[in-house]
C-alpha cells in the first residue's frame, strides 16, 4: 500500500511539473577549427588542433602528446608537462633562447605574455621555419612546436596562427 501511495504522489507530481528530474546534457566535445582535426590529451589536460592533412603518428608512451607529419615535411609536435622547476613564462622563454643559440636555430621573434611565451625563427640555414608556443602554469605546462619548409611558408604561416590560437589548457 504505500508503495502504491509513493507511486500515486510521484504521478501527481509529474503531471503537475514539479520534480521532474532534469537531465544536463553531456559537455559537448571541443570543434576544430575549419581544415583542422582536434587532438585532446587527457593525460596534461590540453588541447590543439592540428591540420586535417597531417598524420597522427601515435600518442607518446607516457602519454605527454604526439607528432603529426605532413606530406612535405612539415612537423608538429604537440606535448604537455608537469612544470617541477616553477618556471615562470619568462624564465622558460629565456631557457627557450638558450636551447636555440645550442642549436643554431635563428629567432627573428619572441613573445612573453602573462601565462605563455612564443619563439619563432629560421634553423636550417634559413631552409625551414620554426614556431613554438608554451602555455606555463604554476604545475603544468603544454606547447607546440610547428617547423616547416621556408618554401611553404605561405600556406603555413596562416596554419601556425590558427594552431596558436586553439592551444588550450584545462583551468587549475
Amino acid at each position: 500500500m504505500k508503495s502504491a501511495a509513493r507511486l500515486a504522489c510521484l504521478l501527481a507530481g509529474l503531471i503537475l511539473g514539479a520534480g521532474i528530474p532534469v537531465i544536463a546534457p553531456a559537455p559537448a566535445l571541443p570543434v576544430a577549427q575549419a581544415g583542422f582535426r582536434p587532438y585532446l590529451n587527457a593525460r596534461f589536460g590540453y588541447r590543439i588542433d592540428y591540420p586535417a592533412d597531417f598524420i597522427p603518428q601515435g600518442e607518446s608512451d607516457n602519454g605527454d602528446g604526439q607528432v603529426f607529419l605532413g606530406q612535405d615535411g612539415a612537423e608538429l609536435r604537440v606535448w604537455g608537462g608537469y612544470n617541477i622547476f616553477q618556471a615562470t613564462p619568462a624564465s622558460a622563454l629565456q631557457e627557450e633562447l638558450r636551447r636555440s643559440r645550442e642549436n643554431q636555430r635563428q629567432v627573428t621573434y619572441q613573445a612573453v605574455g602573462r601565462d605563455f611565451f612564443v619563439v619563432s625563427g629560421y634553423e636550417d640555414f634559413g631552409q625551414r621555419i620554426f614556431y613554438l608556443k608554451t602555455v606555463v602554469r604554476p604545475s603544468l605546462q603544454a606547447g607546440f612546436e610547428f617547423v616547416y619548409p621556408a618554401s611553404r611558408r605561405e600556406r603555413y604561416d596562416r596554419d601556425v596562427e590558427a594552431i596558436a590560437r586553439s592551444l588550450r589548457l584545462a583551468d587549475p
